[in-house]
C-alpha cells in the first residue's frame, strides 16, 4: 500500500518520533544548554504572551513527567534492596 505525501505527514505527526517533534526536541535541548544570558537575550525577542504560553506548556509537561522521576527512584531503591517503608522510616527520623 502506497501512502500519499499528505497521508504520510499525517501519520508521522501522530508518532512521538515524527521528524518535526524530533527537531523541536533537539532545539529545546540546545536552548537548555545555553547560558542564562543567551536564553534571556533570546527571550527578549519574544512577546510576553508567547513567553507566558511557553512557560505554561513547560509547567504542564513537568507535572506530567514527575512520575518518571518517582518511578526511576523506585527502581533504584528496589535495586538497592530498600523498601518504601524503610525509606519512609528513614525520612521521618
Amino acid at each position: 500500500m502506497s501512502l500519499t505525501t499528505f497521508e504520510m505527514a499525517k501519520y508521522l505527526e501522530q508518532l512521538d518520533e515524527s521528524p518535526e517533534k524530533v527537531m523541536y526536541g533537539r532545539l529545546l535541548n540546545e536552548l537548555g544548554s545555553q547560558s542564562e544570558e543567551r536564553v534571556r537575550s533570546a527571550a527578549k525577542q519574544v512577546s510576553i504572551e508567547k513567553l507566558k504560553d511557553l512557560v505554561y506548556q513547560f509547567q504542564i509537561v513537568i507535572e506530567q513527567r514527575k512520575g518518571e522521576s518517582v518511578e526511576l527512584l523506585k527502581q533504584q531503591l528496589e535495586e538497592d534492596g530498600i523498601t518504601a517503608e524503610e525509606l519512609r522510616a528513614f525520612i521521618t527520623k
